[in-house]
């Protein structure tokens, strides 16, 4: 009886578990619709890890979720703890599996927005690292839209010197739209590679087809940041032909 009865109260606090992480997923990906929810998911997510720390898509969620925690912190230090804790999750992940796509990708993420925001120079030296990450996940997924923006960014933000190439760029933005047309995030950056370029019409036809776009991958994304700032670089580029 007793055996019988602690099998029980493992499977409701699994299934409490995964309750929890549905519902938390659902608020970090629609964050938009209540300022709170970050850090809702953020707690969520955290009990639930500590429940099923070995849960591929869960350390995925929990990675995530430091990442956007370490964009909104408003400190440097702050900054460096949440990537430094997502780029530790996703190494944890890539020790459970090494064929999970979104181990590396999202490893990538993390070390590249320490990168940032150390300086440019902590950024160059690790670009090395960046493509091999970026790269393994498009071996595992080649369709993987993060890990194509992050290549279209790279060569976007790379000088000439360190090997930076808008064509490059444009080829990796473009093959992210194919494989993820609602994926406002490489419209933007795409957008971007035109306005460098001063290919005006591309640009805005891009941020147009950003700003229409009614069921975004990644909608908390997509209307904090993706929309507000496609809005931003449409003013700034108006009347230019």
């Amino acid at each position: 009886m007793k055996k019988i009865l602690t099998l029980t109260l493992v499977a409701a606090s699994v299934l409490v578990a995964a309750e929890s992480w549905d519902r938390a997923e659902y608020m970090f990906f629609n964050r938009h619709l209540n300022r709170t929810w970050l850090d809702s998911a953020y707690s969520l997510l955290g009990a639930a890890h500590a429940a099923r720390p070995t849960d591929e898509h869960l350390l995925y969620l929990w990675c995530r979720v430091h990442i956007q925690k370490g964009d909104d912190a408003s400190t440097k230090a702050d900054k460096l703890m949440y990537f430094g804790r997502a780029k530790a999750i996703a190494e944890t992940l890539i020790a459970l599996n090494d064929r999970n796509d979104e181990g590396h990708c999202w490893w990538g993420v993390a070390q590249g927005r320490i990168g940032q925001t150390r300086g440019v120079l902590n950024s160059l030296f690790m670009v090395p690292g960046l493509k091999k990450a970026f790269s393994r996940t498009l071996e595992l997924n080649p369709h993987h839209p993060t890990a194509l923006d992050a290549f279209g960014v790279l060569y976007y933000e790379l000088p000439g010197f360190a090997g930076g190439d808008l064509y490059e760029s444009e080829k990796y933005l473009k093959r992210g739209i194919e494989s993820a047309p609602n994926y406002a995030l490489l419209r933007l950056d795409l957008a971007n590679v035109y306005i460098k370029q001063k290919r005006w019409i591309a640009a805005r036809a891009q941020l147009d087809s950003l700003l229409a776009t009614n069921d975004p991958k990644y909608p908390g994304d997509a209307e904090l940041d993706d929309k507000p700032e496609a809005r931003e670089l449409l003013k700034q580029i108006q009347g230019k032909e």
